[in-house]
């Protein structure tokens, strides 16, 4: 097998690895500069476990690095649409997928599978992609049906080449044949092939799966706020209403939920409340869920000016990466940017993470410092993400060079409350905390 992978960000890169690694010969297209470069020198673009051995047994051999499409010396049997559909402000930008979906008709034949991975909503690959494909074709007067299919991505940061060969592969065709072709693909990766009826059954499927994910995650936080409004401690109530009662699986609360898929598809799913076609007297659960995520961080940064009687005083922040396990320097919709940015403007913040580059967290307006540099003469102290080397930290040593008295802001919990209680030195916070 001969396949073009368009766009090696998280998605295409992992998916273009995993497969060279099974043997499958891939050509990778990425057109910004900077990563081409570094790709092209066995450099990843960014932190994934065992993503660098990956790149280097494969970069040369099953794996080639290209700038741009036209540039494929040989035809590929398989096209697979890995590129950015980012959001902001809910509105989605297709700009990526259209103008790659227009590079592939330009040179395709017709005879070669399309599979559009690229995170959508439900309709785009029937209404978006294949008439744009359609148009190159004709343009061409090639008179072929577009073999396309909808296949997304549903690995997690950190743990992704690892999950693409154990996880069920959806695949959704235009047709039967479609949705084979594509299987003959995923077999390469997963025993597990799930072929759903259509390209909107696939479509649909990616969605609810991470809008599910972050509505439960929302209902933990609501519970959190509610907790704290009537001074209960949540973390009690919801471990304790967890344990042996197998209906029970609620997730503790977190300072907000980022990354690029949680907060975007609910979105993606819904829309907006102006354009939700629901009973009039009916609002989205999903998005009232995705606008309490969004809160967390501006509750938390309102709850420490409250704590901080004054102004420019120093902020040590820790974790800067959507999440901390599986690790990931991903910082896109990270809750502690929202954080930084409810904050930058009345204190001087000081940032930490033992993934994140330095150079990223400068662009942040936040000054970036070793552990013992932050905590010293720190006026408080936040733990933003639930990284592994956090959870190891002599924590009261390090508070001990903190200004006196010190705001301790734990947002996971990743330390037991009681060994503050008696410290007169440490004021100890954090959210559902009484």
């Amino acid at each position: 097998m001969y396949v073009a992978v368009i766009g090696l960000g998280f998605v295409g890169l992992t998916l273009s690895l995993a497969l060279a690694e099974k043997g499958v010969r891939v050509a990778g297209v990425e057109i910004k500069e900077e990563s081409y470069k570094k790709l092209s020198q066995g450099i990843p673009t960014f932190n994934e476990s065992g993503i660098d051995r990956y790149l280097e047994r494969n970069l040369g051999k099953n794996f080639e690095v290209y700038s741009k499409i036209e540039d494929l010396v040989e035809k590929p049997e398989y096209y697979v649409l890995c590129v950015a559909t980012p959001i902001k402000d809910g509105l989605l930008n297709m700009e990526h997928l259209i103008r790659a979906t227009k590079s592939i008709g330009k040179i395709m034949n017709g005879d070669e599978v399309i599979i559009v991975r690229s995170t959508c909503p439900v309709g785009t690959t029937r209404q978006k992609v294949l008439p744009a494909l359609e148009k190159e074709l004709r343009d061409r007067n090639i008179e072929k049906n577009v073999k396309i299919c909808f296949a997304p991505e549903r690995t997690a940061e950190g743990v992704a080449l690892k999950e693409l060969n154990e996880l069920p592969q959806i695949v959704g065709g235009i047709d039967g044949n479609c949705s084979f072709l594509a299987t003959k693909l995923f077999r390469n990766l997963t025993p597990t092939i799930i072929q759903v009826s259509s390209l909107e059954t696939s479509e649909m499927i990616k969605l609810i799966d991470n809008s599910f994910r972050d509505v439960k995650f929302a209902y933990a936080n609501e519970i959190m706020l509610l907790c704290e409004k009537m001074g209960v401690d949540t973390h009690e109530c919801i471990k304790n209403s967890n344990i042996h009662y197998s209906r029970n699986n609620i997730p503790l609360p977190s300072p907000g939920v980022g990354g690029p898929c949680l907060s975007k598809d609910p979105y993606l799913l819904i829309g907006t409340d102006d354009v939700l076609e629901l009973h009039p007297e009916q609002k989205s659960l999903i998005l009232a869920g995705r606008k309490i995520n969004e809160s967390i961080p501006k509750t938390i940064a309102e709850k420490i000016k409250k704590l901080i009687p004054n102004k420019n005083s120093k902020i040590f922040v820790m974790g800067f990466a959507f999440k901390g396990e599986p690790e990931t320097d991903d910082i896109r919709n990270s809750s502690t940017l929202d954080l930084v940015e409810n904050l930058v403007s009345e204190h001087t913040i000081y940032g930490h993470d033992p993934v994140v580059s330095n150079e990223t967290i400068k662009g942040l307006n936040v000054i970036p410092v070793s552990l013992e540099e932050g905590f010293k003469d720190a006026d408080c102290v936040i733990i933003m993400n639930n990284h592994m080397a956090y959870r190891d930290l002599d924590i009261l040593k390090l508070l001990k060079k903190s200004s006196q008295p010190c705001i301790f802001i734990d947002t996971w919990r990743l330390f037991e409350r009681k060994i503050f209680e008696k410290k007169d030195s440490i004021i100890y916070s954090g959210i559902g905390i009484v």
